[in-house]
């Protein structure tokens, strides 16, 4: 089995790779489904290190399923590998592709982890995935189309057979996130005919009702009204709407809420982002794995904001989605256009960062952490600083039923997630 200290130090001499993957991530911004330099150079980067590389998995262009085998029986590690740009609007209307969500950062940890494991190939105890997720961000027109690369990764089953899901991102403290949003898409379309004399045009009223049901858990995403300018012609209505949500079944009664304040059309429904769910012991190793490298680990974090599509692939597969706590500067998760940054203290503390008032503190099983000492640290240098990453190599009993190594479910094997 691998050590802390070895696999440290292995990360350590992969440091110049991971900020070549950083720097060529961030010099190739690219859309949702769209990502073909940055999937190429990433699966190229770990089949050279000796991983076994699926291009297109899932179905997906740009996605990629990496694996690698130690020689020993052991549980399945996967990590998640982002690599998305955001679609940031500007004034003028237009769409640029910008790196301002940390994927950067997240690719070159990830393959810095990869290759340090290859690396130590020999003594590895078990095997490593990296799932290349494409279309993380939810506004890229692919995406918007198509789903995000997560969700679909579930649904085609390149998630099956793991034994812990780790999907580290850039935040304020070191921390496995308890609670996420839920999140789904509604689409709608309505015709009608044009009135030159002020009669009643039904995309019109539809569209003022979207507009007035906007609201804090609503978001009118897109809204497009065309047709032609003639008495008896007609005008359609194209919208997206968001909707958010604590549950499952909140998000299901505000979707119906939506839907209803709209007399006419025609409405679909994306598949649900579900909320996070994540593993108690996969959570007490990464606390482990924080402490082994020396950081405070956040046990009752604040519920994150946002939805985020990991969400899907934690009610598959035992999973962590891991907050890595910024050093003096961090770009901003989910920040404002290009290389936007934030500088506070080395901790992150602050208010943001407090308890909620009256929350329940959830202690961490430390014996568990222990149990799972394989699940080893890895660190990503960047503004000459570390920021941690957790890896996988690992022991004992995360899922014993699925620890032996057999082939994955192929793709089209697993259905879409309750709530679709």
């Amino acid at each position: 089995m691998l050590g802390d200290a070895e696999v440290l130090a292995a990360v350590d001499a992969r440091r110049p790779d991971g900020l070549e993957v950083m720097r060529f991530v961030h010099e190739h911004p690219e859309l949702g489904h769209e990502e073909h330099e940055c999937s190429r150079f990433l699966a190229d980067r770990l089949r050279e290190a000796g991983f076994d590389v699926e291009r297109g998995a899932g179905e997906m262009e740009t996605a990629f399923r990496a694996q690698l085998d130690g020689p020993a029986q052991g549980p399945t590690v996967g990590l998640v590998c982002l690599y998305g740009a955001v679609a940031a609007v500007r004034p003028d209307g237009s769409v640029e592709a910008v790196h301002s969500c940390g994927h950067g950062p997240i690719a070159g940890g990830v393959c810095t982890a990869a290759l340090a494991l290859a690396d130590r190939c020999t003594s590895l105890a078990g095997r490593v995935v990296v799932v290349g997720c494409p279309a993380d961000e939810i506004h890229a027109p692919r995406t918007a189309a198509r789903g995000g690369g997560k969700a679909l990764s579930v649904e085609a089953g390149l998630w099956d057979g793991i034994d812990a899901a780790l999907y580290a991102h850039p935040e304020f403290i070191d921390t496995v996130s308890l609670e996420s949003r839920w999140m789904q898409r509604l689409g709608i379309r309505v015709g009608g005919a044009r009135s030159l004399d002020g009669g009643p045009e039904p995309p019109l009223r539809a569209a003022q009702a979207l507009l007035a049901a906007n609201e804090r858990d609503v978001m009118v995403e897109r809204i497009e009204l065309d047709g032609d300018v003639e008495e008896g012609t007609g005008p359609v209505l194209r919208a997206h709407v968001l909707v958010f949500a604590d549950s499952e079944t909140e998000l299901d009664d505000r979707a119906a809420s939506v839907v209803a304040a709209t007399a006419e059309g025609e409405w679909t429904r994306s598949p649900a982002v579900c909320g996070v769910k994540p593993d108690a012991e996969v959570r007490a190793a990464v606390a482990s794995a924080f402490a082994a490298a020396g950081r405070e680990f956040v046990p009752d974090p604040p519920r994150l904001p946002f939805a985020t599509d990991f969400g899907n692939s934690s009610r598959r597969v035992p999973a962590a989605l891991i907050g890595v706590g910024r050093p003096r500067r961090l770009v901003v998760p989910h920040g404002r256009g290009r290389g936007a940054v934030r500088v506070g203290r080395r901790r992150g503390g602050g208010a943001d960062h407090r308890p909620r008032p009256g929350a329940v503190r959830r202690p961490v099983d430390r014996e568990a952490g222990r149990r799972h000492r394989g699940l080893a640290v890895g660190s990503l240098a960047t503004s000459g600083r570390y920021w941690p990453l957790l890896v996988g190599s690992t022991p004992a009993s995360v899922r014993k039923s699925t620890m032996r190594k057999s082939p994955r479910s192929r793709p089209g094997s697993v259905g879409r997630q309750r709530g679709s």
